[in-house]
């Protein structure tokens, strides 16, 4: 095929300018929208060149005032000059592509790293910055690591935090590596079970509850290290991409991990992400940072693991576009309230919406008005852009990467607090209650959120805030200082209009009239929005306190993943009592990672120490076994599992185990072979005691295993398929046998009850029972069901959690529900004596 030369690109010219500005001036532009350089991008170039020689810089811009052309241009200033590698980093494939077209536009010359392959040659001469996506540039085995980079430009700079934990947290997910899921739930259910916080545990595995997570605490990581890296190292992690670049990360780090197990997933994450190991933050490689809200100066040395040297913040209007806030939670008049979700939904309904809420389980609560799209969420917005209203797409954890601006979309719905990310940040919010060190982090998606759908001073469109928990944060000052002026004054205005609305039917109307630019609505916009009063309180006390625990954290993390124990202790031992002054739930976060570090040297005393310190400092940091015996003074183990299994997630309350009910009804009869197992299970479970279905778990051993505090064992065989006319046969009697020793060989010297749960019918005349064997009857165990619950329900409204280890011990011991009364009372049948 002969070659085009009338299509032939030029080569590139070797006139390279450096200054930004004036490469600009030397570009063939063909965008019709790019006339000149704006007055904020032009001020934001030539403030940047003045310091470009700093090794981290940030540049702030507004959404819509032209960050992208600012970026690249810095970009490809710093390619000419270098004569080197450069790299741009987006957030998604999408933004990507879109960065791609607009430098075409511009009359840069791009290279693209996607899909594991580069579309051109520019980027290793040295002539344009190469565009790529941060998973690209921060997995486990990203090329970019022996690339020798003379600089990287951050593009959404406050993304950078979530995508790059997710680079370094592994997930095995159940649905993908069941062997290993279930090989690392049985590694850690004895801890579980020795601190009586099995029966949620085994709940989250049997509901494949995702939603929420258990932190399994480091001393347990530690003493079962190499059977974890044992089931890990054969779990073929490698054929998975999910799996494959996290791995390569942590293989070996695993015992510097927080690990947290749901229903469906473990995850392996450090509780630092060490940054600073990465090559791109050496000395010799100059960053700058974009974003359109940089955040607070803590949020930015958590991602990043240091300050920027200058930060360049233009003055420009550019982004403060017109909204329309409502806050359905304000309504006064609150007459057949449907709950504000349900308001919302009303108040849209006609519109093309977007509606970005922070988890799966909270998008369950708007799938019945969610537009079905095909395909991954970057092919769903593509999809959205083009569609006609009535349509509504519903994002989970998805607060950066999306761009609707203008008539794409114009009405937003931000549903609960955005939050969620991964597991160790929904463990640090939902259960720790960490809000100081989370509160910059949210400040800033709760900002993005608002620039999905409005890009520039010309842009309009209509916001809705629920969730009471996003309302309750936004309501606390020291949050809403964290917000833009601008954007204050539009929430401070949509309270005031939410809180004098007549009705529910007001949203409506409201909606429409922003949307159709209703004369009124746009005079009482331009008129309120310069004379609202906002509180102009700095909170610089509580900034300054967030980064000094931040400051702490990014010392500590690196030095912990590079092995430097002794220094990395050294850090939050330092400021530990300072931290736990200003918030305990954080001392105790930092009070577990101390005790892993000494545990780590080998000061096991010094560890354990610390661990209970954590553990008094934040209930929701699991204890030491050893400690939660110690605070229980003296009670019975029983009595503690008991008591615990009563407790709401908050601890502050008492509640009736929900599936007590539910999956213990199979001791009526009526049950499956299989269902009564799993009840039977649940019943040890309940009473307190250490009990397993060995079968079912191991592929051998007795069908039902309880453990009582003073040793016993009942080893027991569900045979309550069984007719009144029926026998227990020789391979019954066979069956209970070698599930004794199965038992015997497991719990040396204990003391054990070999029985059939089934009728009180005879063996057969070929079979010879032994003296050991006995049968109790299921109903024995319907009895002793219906009486446990009973008591429960008396403790229950005895008192609340405090109280509830003393109301515990006390009517479990009046109602004979203790061992070994509870099994004296079971009527039992030697085997061998029933004719």
């Amino acid at each position: 095929m002969p070659i085009d030369f009338e299509n032939l690109n030029a080569p590139l010219s070797e006139e390279r300018p450096i200054e930004p500005v004036s490469l600009f001036r030397t570009l063939k532009v063909s965008d019709p929208a790019i006339k000149d350089l704006w007055l904020g991008q032009g001020d934001a170039l030539r403030d940047w060149h003045s310091h470009r020689n700093a090794s981290d810089v940030a540049i702030v811009l507004n959404t819509g005032a032209g960050k992208t052309l600012v970026g690249l241009l810095a970009a490809q200033s710093l390619v000419n000059e270098t004569r080197g590698k450069v790299v741009y980093a987006c957030s998604s494939i999408q933004l990507v592509r879109q960065s791609e077209r607009k430098a075409a536009g511009y009359g840069l010359f791009t290279t693209t790293y996607l899909g594991g392959a580069f579309n051109n040659t520019f980027f290793q001469e040295g002539r344009a910055p190469c565009l790529t996506t941060y998973h690209a540039l921060f997995n486990g085995l990203s090329r970019f690591f022996r690339a020798e980079l003379a600089a990287v430009i951050f593009d959404d700079s406050h993304t950078v935090g979530h995508l790059l934990r997710d680079q370094f947290t592994l997930k095995i997910r159940r649905s993908i590596f069941p062997n290993a899921f279930d090989q690392l739930f049985h590694l850690y259910r004895p801890y579980f079970v020795a601190i009586r916080q099995d029966m949620g545990y085994i709940e989250a595995y049997d509901n494949r509850d995702g939603s929420a997570s258990r932190l399994v605490p480091p001393f347990t990581i530690q003493s079962n290290y190499s059977e974890l890296q044992n089931i890990l190292r054969h779990a073929d992690l490698d054929r998975e991409t999910d799996t494959k670049f996290p791995w390569a990360h942590l293989r070996d780090h695993l015992d510097q991990c927080a690990v947290f197990v749901s229903g469906d997933a473990f995850a392996f994450t450090p509780p630092v992400v060490p940054v600073q190991s990465l090559p791109y933050f050496a000395d010799n490689v100059r960053r700058l940072y974009l974003s359109a809200t940089l955040g607070a100066p803590d949020a930015f040395l958590r991602t990043f693991g240091k300050v920027p040297d200058q930060v360049i913040t233009p003055s420009t209007p550019a982004g403060e576009c017109e909204r329309l806030i409502l806050i359905p939670n304000q309504i006064p008049n609150k007459t057949d309230w449907p709950g504000d979700v349900q308001v919302a939904q009303t108040a849209i309904a006609g519109e093309k919406s977007l509606v970005l809420v922070p988890s799966k389980k909270r998008a369950e609560l708007w799938k019945d008005i969610a537009t079905a799209f095909d395909g991954d969420a970057d092919e769903q917005l593509e999809q959205f852009k083009t569609v006609e209203a009535p349509a509504c797409l519903v994002l989970a954890a998805r607060y950066d990467g999306v761009d609707l601006p203008g008539d794409s979309c114009r009405v937003l719905v931000v549903d609960d607090v955005p939050t969620g990310m991964n597991p160790l940040e929904r463990f640090q919010w939902e259960r720790l209650n960490l809000q100081k060190i989370l509160r910059s982090t949210v400040a800033s998606r709760v900002i993005q959120s608002f620039g999905r759908i409005s890009r520039g001073m010309s842009d309009h469109g209509v916001v809705l805030l629920t969730g009471t928990k996003l309302l309750e944060w936004l309501l606390i000052p020291v949050n809403m200082a964290m917000m833009p002026e601008f954007l204050q004054r539009q929430i401070a205005l949509g309270l005031q209009m939410s809180r004098d609305a007549d009705s529910l039917d007001d949203f409506g109307p409201a909606i429409k009239s922003c949307l159709i630019r209703d004369p009124r609505w746009v005079s009482y916009y331009d008129r309120t929005m310069q004379e609202v009063e906002i509180d102009r309180r700095t909170f610089e006390e509580d900034a300054a306190e967030a980064l000094r625990i931040s400051r702490a954290e990014s010392l500590f993390g690196h030095l912990f993943w590079e092995r430097d124990y002794t220094g990395a202790a050294k850090v939050l031992e330092a400021s530990l009592d300072a931290t736990f002054a200003s918030s305990r739930p954080t001392g105790a976060w930092h009070a577990l990672w101390l005790g892993a570090c000494f545990e780590l040297t080998g000061n096991v005393k010094r560890a354990n120490d610390l661990y209970v310190q954590a553990h008094k400092g934040a209930k929701e940091i699991p204890p030491l076994p050893d400690q939660l015996q110690s605070d229980s003074d003296g009670l019975s183990i029983q009595v503690i599992a008991v008591a615990n299994s009563l407790r709401s997630g908050s601890e502050s309350l008492l509640i009736m185990p929900r599936r007590f009910d539910i999956e213990l009804a199979a001791l009526d009869g009526n049950g499956t072979p299989k269902q009564t197992e799993r009840a039977l299970e649940l019943l040890g479970a309940f009473l307190g005691l250490e009990s397993s279905r060995p079968e079912t778990e191991c592929g051998t051993g007795p069908d039902v295993l309880w453990i009582a505090p003073n040793g016993a064992l009942l080893s027991m065989e569900a045979k309550t398929d069984k007719g009144p006319e029926s026998v227990y046969g020789k391979g019954d009697l066979g069956q209970l046998r070698d599930h004794l020793q199965w038992v015997l060989a497991n719990h040396e010297g204990a003391r054990v009850h070999s029985i059939f749960i089934g009728p009180v019918v005879p063996a057969s005349t070929e079979a010879n029972p032994g003296a050991e064997m006995i049968v109790i009857e299921l109903s024995e165990f319907r009895q002793l069901r219906d009486r446990l619950r009973a008591a429960l329900l008396d403790i229950i409204a005895a008192g609340t959690a405090v109280t509830a280890l003393r109301s515990c011990a006390e009517l479990l011991e009046n109602r004979g529900l203790l061992w070994p009364e509870a099994f004296s009372r079971l009527r039992k049948h030697p085997l061998a004596r029933i004719t």
